[in-house]
Order: structure tokens, then sequence, then C-alpha cells
């Protein structure tokens, strides 16, 4: 096949709008379609009612029941002290790749596509085609977890898998690394790095240290996620106007240990007992309704729950004094891009790809991951520096601008999808 000067990209994605690694897949598809490429997205579970969004799964509930056998098969390492939901197995797909998807593609991007959406051997039915795989986690190239924290199996072949706190050397991870071994055995794969962190995790790992691995930013819509009045704003969510606002909020992020929601709770007893916390209040996003939220007791408490508007959230982005993103790994997460470009600083932990969004003491603070002291501390200085002046927030502002802009983002890719479809 003769390659058409611009490639056809087909993008491959779990689903349109769950979750932040889904979300990212869609903006790029999106900003890639504004750019004049031929771009179309295929999600496992289509809820959007959208005619640039085509199904790959059969209905919502086989999804869900798919996906609920999936991770059945983790049950048996429950009790061992593990961590079995942090493991999602690639044993089930309930994906369709057929041709009426494939053949008008001449280069497919992967995204997220764990869940039981597609499984590694599925994958065979891209043979032929170059293959560009954004990494939203490590999945891609372990047994099975998204994050290892310390384990670093993924460089070998996985199994005894301390997450779920197995000894057996052919656990279901040992497996679920071979299924990948051999199904990446005969494909194209290009691995497209959202952040420095994560590309150094795929050069390390046994089944991509040999393929290209190149960094290419997550991308934020700068004119959606954007510095507003903060009065206005917090005037439009009913929040206090005469407060400090710290804002901290993910998925599940009061339930995912790796949020850290925990260690956060620990730095603001600390910063309980500074003057700053006088005029501070905690604004949580994320949390799942009806759970309690911690935080409360010792600074004012506002839990807005799951937030799905995306105007919605970038006007409380814009409210905020600070964004607080305690996370102990994580890749490049959005929730801190989309806060800098709304103009308002990071305090975070010093790990992922957290050094790639915050220039320490310039849009935002990076402390040691764990320290409560240190964090309380970077939560202090940034609304100092806000009482200063506006300098930290149009630094927030401009490092955005610089390096996350969604347009910019789509030429890289753009520039990519070209090169890997005129060697393939």
């Amino acid at each position: 096949m003769i390659p058409s000067p611009t490639p056809r990209v087909l993008h491959l994605a779990q689903s349109d709008s769950e979750g932040g690694a889904n979300r990212a897949a869609l903006r790029l598809h999106r900003a890639l379609l504004a750019a004049g490429m031929d771009s179309r997205f295929a999600a496992g579970r289509r809820r959007l009612d959208a005619p640039d969004i085509v199904a790959a799964g059969p209905s919502l509930r086989r999804t869900d029941l798919a996906a609920y056998a999936n991770a059945a098969t983790v049950k048996p390492f429950r009790g061992r002290g593990g961590a079995p939901g942090l493991i999602t197995p690639a044993a089930l797909g309930y994906g369709r790749l057929g041709p009426d998807l494939l053949d008008a593609a001449d280069v497919v991007c992967l995204h997220w596509i764990a869940g039981a959406f597609l499984a590694p051997r599925q994958l065979r039915a891209l043979r032929g085609k170059p293959l560009v795989w954004r990494l939203s986690d490590l999945w891609p190239f372990t047994g099975g977890c998204h994050y290892p924290g310390d384990c670093h199996g993924y460089e070998r072949a996985c199994g005894a898998c301390p997450m779920l706190g197995s000894r057996w050397a052919w656990d279901i991870t040992r497996h679920g690394w071979r299924t990948r071994a051999r199904a990446y055995r005969a494909l194209d794969i290009t691995v497209a790095a959202p952040s420095r962190w994560i590309a150094a995790c795929a050069r390390a790992s046994s089944l991509f240290r040999d393929r290209r691995i190149e960094v290419i930013p997550t991308g934020i819509d700068l004119s959606r996620y954007r510095p507003r009045d903060r009065r206005e704003a917090r005037a439009a969510l009913g929040l206090p106007p005469d407060r400090d606002l710290i804002l901290f909020g993910a998925l599940a992020s009061t339930d995912d240990p790796r949020k850290g929601c925990a260690e956060l709770m620990a730095a603001l007893d600390r910063f309980a007992d500074r003057p700053e916390a006088a005029s501070a209040t905690l604004v949580v996003f994320g949390n799942r309704p009806g759970a309690p939220v911690p935080g409360g007791d010792r600074l004012p408490l506002i839990a807005l729950g799951h937030i799905s508007d995306e105007d919605r959230l970038a006007t409380l982005y814009a409210a905020a004094d600070v964004l607080v993103a305690p996370f102990l790994e994580d890749n490049l997460p959005n929730v801190a891009l989309e806060a800098l470009a709304a103009g308002t600083p990071v305090a975070a932990f010093d790990i992922g790809g957290m050094p790639d969004i915050v220039d320490d003491g310039v849009c935002g603070r990076l402390v040691p991951a764990r320290d409560a002291e240190a964090l309380a501390g970077a939560i202090a200085w940034i609304l100092d520096a806000g009482r200063r002046g506006d300098a930290v927030r149009r630094a927030a502002r401009a490092k955005a601008e610089q390096r996350f802009d969604i347009a910019a983002c789509a030429h890289q890719y753009r520039a990519l999808f070209s090169q890997v479809v005129q060697t393939a």
C-alpha cells in the first residue's frame, strides 16, 4: 500500500470519556482533526454521542461483565498482603478489531487498552501496520500492574509479584508478560512517552527496550483551561471569596492510595499549625459520593465529589490558590497540567513525571516523596507567593503555553505518524 501524504490514523482507547487517560486520548484525536488530519477514534466503551467516535466493543453491560470476569483472576491472591486492585490481567478482550476499522488506517495509535478492552493476543490483528503506543502507565510493558512501586520485575519477565503477595515465579504476572512478548514479536511498535520518567521505564523494560521511544507530552486545551478572575470563578461555583483555597483532586482521589490522600492529610496536619492556615480551606474533588473525606478536622473542608463537566472543572482550577498533587507514582497527571493552564501553581512530590510539569520555585514547588513537613512548607510558600503578586500564577500559565499546548502536541504526533508510515 502506498501511504497517503497525510497518514490516516485510527485511535484505539478503552473509553471515550472515562478516566484521565481516555480523556487525553480524545483530546489528541480532536486536535488532529482540527489540524486537518484524517483521524478516527474507536472506543471499547462508547459513551459520548458524537459522530467522530465509533464503537469497538459490545454493549456497556457486556463490557462491564467482561471486565469483572477478567479482574476475577486476581481474586485468589487477596488476603496475601498484596494489592490486587492495581493489577489488571489481560486474559480477556471484548474489543472488536474488524476490517471495517483497520483497512482505512495507515497507522494505529494505541492508548489505554486495559480493563479487558484489548488483550495482547488481539493486537496480532494489527500486523502489517505501524503502531504508535501512547503510554498512559506502565501496563503495556509489565505483567499486569499499572505502576510497580519499588518492583523492577518488568525489566526481566515479572513473576513473584510483590503487589499480589506472590512468591511463585510463574504467577499471573509472568503469564501476562509472556503473552505480551509473544504478541509484540510481530508488531511494528513505536512508543510515545508523555514524560521522561515513563520513557526511562520503557527503555529499561524487557519488552520495549529495543523499540523506538519518543517523548511527547500530554496536551491541554488552553482555550478551555485558562486563567479567570478568581472571585468570579468562586462565585460561579459557590466557593468562599475570601479564603485561600487549597485544591486536591483526581479520579478516586480519597480511595486510591497512589493519589497520596493520606500523605496530604499528614502535610495538612503540619500546615494547620502555621499562620497561613488561619485563612485556608481545603477543597476536594474526585471523591466517591457518600464516602468520608479526611482532613476536615484541621481545616475547613468542601467536598465536591466527581466532576464530569470540563468547563466546571476548568473554573474550579482557576478559583484555587494552589493545587496539591501528593501523588506517590504518576506519569504526567492531567490535573497538574490543567491547573497550570488555569494559572494555578502546583505543590507536589518529586516523583514520576512531576519534574516535567513543575519548575521548582517558579510555577510551584517540588518536595521529596512522603515528606509531610516539606509538603506543608510548599503549600505555605505558594500561598505567600500569591499574596506578594501574580508572578507564580503567570509562570504557571507560561509553562503550560510553552510545553503543554494540545495544538503543538498534535503537531508532534502528526510528524511521528508520518515518519512511522514512511519507514514501515
